[in-house]
């Protein structure tokens, strides 16, 4: 009896264990998309001023001028949702490892999302200045 008391111990220390490096890999993955991009903030800001100062310089030409500006406003938004994003993730978030897990993968999306925007914006921005 005690023999398999001692193993089901050992089982459960395992599993717990593996959950834990599962929620370890979870937020390794999460730093590393953020950590991928976040240089890419200084691009954006330089960017959005560059597109504003395109937008002024054209200001005759109203659709161009527009165009300029609304692609300004994708590339702030994309910066925002950065800064946003970062405000709200909380690295040491406490839980059961199931909301842990749940709560992980959701900032994973979330920061996946935050960068696809980045990216995005700042290559259409970019491609407008050129």
């Amino acid at each position: 009896m005690k023999k398999i008391l001692l193993i089901c111990l050992v089982l459960a220390a395992a599993c717990s264990q593996t959950k834990k490096e599962d929620t370890k890999g979870l937020k390794d993955q999460v730093m590393e998309v953020h950590d991928a991009v976040m240089p890419k903030m200084g691009e954006l800001r330089m960017t959005e001023k560059q597109l504003l100062v395109m937008a002024d310089s054209v200001a005759g030409d109203t659709t161009a001028a527009a165009r300029y500006r609304e692609l300004a406003v994708a590339v702030s938004s994309a910066n925002k949702s950065m800064m946003t994003w970062m405000h709200g993730f909380d690295p040491d978030f406490v839980g059961s490892e199931e909301e842990v897990k749940a709560y992980l993968e959701g900032q994973l999306k979330e920061i996946e999302e935050v960068k696809r925007l980045m990216l995005s914006s700042l290559e259409e921005g970019q491609k407008a200045l050129n």
